[in-house]
């Protein structure tokens, strides 16, 4: 399936409220309720689309993580805006050197964590992620 504009458009609206209507959608990307409910149910038939998911606060997250991140395509923007609008990501740092980006996590678990990681390793955007759990935060 082709990810076009349009498509990334309705990727990143679900990143930032899952639980937002499709006329709601329809409005922001300037389409049908009907051609997005069409363009999501086919994004979701090719796992691009693999689930829906709650955003927590970070005090209700116990598990804290990092990730380092080497992206897919230039210019690097598209993907610091979709990383930003991932759910469990609570920061998001362009770099300079071997890794393009770092990602602070905040979620739930092991089990979030993993799915985060798989959520993160599907896009097209990226091309290489090392995620580490944070053990222990000293200010």
């Amino acid at each position: 399936m082709d990810l076009d504009p349009t498509n990334r458009r309705i990727l990143a609206e679900l990143a930032r409220n899952a639980r937002q209507s499709t006329a709601s959608i329809a409005r922001a990307v300037h389409l049908s309720r009907q051609a997005v409910q069409d363009r999501i149910r086919a994004m979701e038939d090719q796992n691009i689309i693999t689930g829906y998911h709650a955003a927590v606060t970070e005090a209700a997250a116990p598990l804290r993580a990092m990730i380092l991140l080497r992206f897919a395509t230039r210019p690097c923007a598209p993907a610091l805006t979709w990383l930003s609008e991932v759910s469990g990501i609570t920061y998001v740092a362009s770099l300079a050197g071997e890794w393009d980006a770092m990602a602070m996590i905040a979620v739930a678990d092991t089990d979030a964590l993993t799915q985060l990681n798989d959520q993160i390793a599907k896009s097209p955007l990226i091309e290489r992620a090392q995620s580490q759990i944070i053990l222990k935060e000293q200010r």
